[in-house]
């Protein structure tokens, strides 16, 4: 096997290093013509190193390597996926502090969070090692004909997972061990953003002794990600795709899959409200949700950017939400200049339409750092009150009782998290219910998930479960088989 040094290419001339994409177990150096800057916002825009965009051939040859080596991947036996699987999590450890150190670089992430993501990888792998016989379970059905009726999981085939920048080495290492698990092969896209940081979740996979073949990592700049997705999506190998993104890119990445016929699953962003009721721990309410709102400035697809709270507390509520957004000092930035600059366009327009600021404002603190926000009086046709800011701000709304918060919760098209925050749990779980979201945390924030699962994407938030057994179930399928006696004439 090709060692780490070889997936990454330096030119003598130039001194330019280029992160390199990955076919059967092998670096492809492209021409220097399809080479794309990626940019460190943290370092001034600093251009770090560069990623090579795919060919449509390389596209091609990346599903073919998986088609050929599904073939013999998928009769592996499950205690051998689960053997390498567990070895990953290993290595994914023993690389943690070189996983953080890359997404810093790339993202502009600040350590306690590439730090953070890059510990959970290990885990992750672990849990789906797990889970692995579980999913794979199959049944014998009783049958109204009296023969034996059969039910195996079977893996769909190879698939195509696209996966974001924002936690760039747990998102793509949980998507692409639920697939490996349930015996599927992998074409990974790379985020342009992150090349590097989601190498290494390739190059540690092969390093694992996952067969060259069984992950693919191919990669492209903007202008081509259009013509490079839908030559994988095409491929008549190719049997689903996984996409973690916005919903703007999403509804294009499922277009072009329903135009080729093939199953999609994704989970896409939220305003992820939380509901804080007259009997809440009001002190803890407000540390917690100051954090999901500011946390990795807002670049969490389950960030809080709804605030429900009773009329009654809300006053006190929203001074202890000052004092813990002052005491925490939020320190993340954006992963690039535009991205600060997007979220100052949203939070600007919601002023212009009336909005008031109850803490924060309307600036950048720095080229690639958004200030903090918590503003309400939000018109329903701001950008802010329609669709997920993605930057550190949140609005507030007043309530007066539980439907009324309940109706304004579900009032938004997202459906991935919610909070609820009460002392009361037979409350508590009877409004959870009522909740249209996939996860809903109770006196917890909309950004925890348990690696267990199910984390379930919802309404406008995507489809589809992930983390545990229900991550690796989005790549089997369920396959009947009727045994009919020979000496049985057969029903029709």
């Amino acid at each position: 096997m090709a060692t780490a040094g070889d997936f990454v290419h330096t030119d003598p001339t130039t001194n330019t290093t280029t992160i390199l994409n990955i076919v059967n177990g092998k670096p492809v150096l492209l021409p220097a013509s399809t080479n794309f800057p990626v940019i460190s916002a943290a370092r001034n825009n600093e251009v770090v190193h560069h990623g090579q965009t795919a060919t449509v051939d390389l596209a091609t040859q990346a599903v073919d390597s998986a088609a050929t080596t599904f073939k013999t991947w998928r009769r592996t036996a499950v205690h051998e996926r689960r053997r390498l699987l567990l070895r990953a999590a290993d290595l994914f450890e023993s690389k943690a502090d070189e996983s953080a150190r890359r997404q810093t670089l790339e993202t502009s992430c600040n350590d306690s969070w590439a730090s953070f993501t890059a510990r959970q990888t290990s885990g992750f792998c672990r849990e789906v090692a797990g889970a692995l016989a579980a999913a794979a379970v199959g049944e014998i059905q009783p049958s109204y004909s009296g023969y034996t009726h059969l039910v195996f999981k079977e893996p769909v085939g190879p698939v195509l997972l696209i996966a974001p920048w924002n936690a760039a080495v747990v998102l793509s290492v949980r998507g692409i061990a639920n697939a490996l698990a349930a015996g599927c092969t992998v074409v990974f896209k790379a985020s342009e953003l992150c090349p590097w940081s989601h190498q290494l979740v390739v190059t540690t996979l092969l390093e694992a002794g996952f067969p060259p073949g069984s992950v693919n990592m191919i990669m492209a700049d903007r202008p081509a990600a259009g013509v490079i997705t839908e030559t994988v999506i095409s491929h008549p190998a190719l049997r689903k795709i996984e996409f973690i993104g916005s919903a703007a890119v999403g509804r294009i990445v499922g277009a072009v899959a329903a135009k080729h016929l093939k199953p999609i699953f994704m989970e896409l962003g939220d305003q992820s409200p939380a509901v804080v009721l007259d009997d809440a721990d009001l002190e803890k309410a407000a540390r917690v949700i100051a954090f999901g709102t500011a946390f990795h400035h807002g670049q969490a697809c389950f960030s809080t950017e709804r605030i429900i709270v009773q009329a009654n507390i809300r006053e006190k509520f929203l001074e202890l939400l000052r004092e813990a957004l002052d005491t925490l000092k939020p320190t993340w930035t954006a992963v690039t200049r535009e991205h600060a600059e997007r979220g100052l366009t949203v939070v600007q327009d919601a002023v212009t339409r009336g909005a008031t600021f109850l803490y924060g404002s309307a600036e950048l603190e720095g080229p690639d750092k958004l200030a903090t926000a918590i503003l309400e009086n939000v018109d329903p046709a701001s950008l802010l009150s329609k669709a997920e800011a993605f930057a550190p701000v949140a609005f507030v709304v007043t309530v007066e009782g539980d439907a009324e918060a309940v109706e304004e919760a579900n009032s938004r098209v997202g459906g991935l998290s919610a909070a609820v925050w009460t002392t009361n749990f037979e409350r508590g779980l009877r409004i959870a219910r009522e909740l249209e979201f996939g996860m809903v945390q109770i006196n917890n924030s909309t950004l925890f998930a348990e690696p267990s699962g199910p984390a379930t994407n919802f309404k406008g938030s995507g489809w589809g479960s992930n983390n545990g057994r229900y991550g690796i179930e989005n790549f089997l399928y369920s396959k009947a088989v009727s045994l009919v006696p020979t000496t049985v004439e057969p029903n029709h």
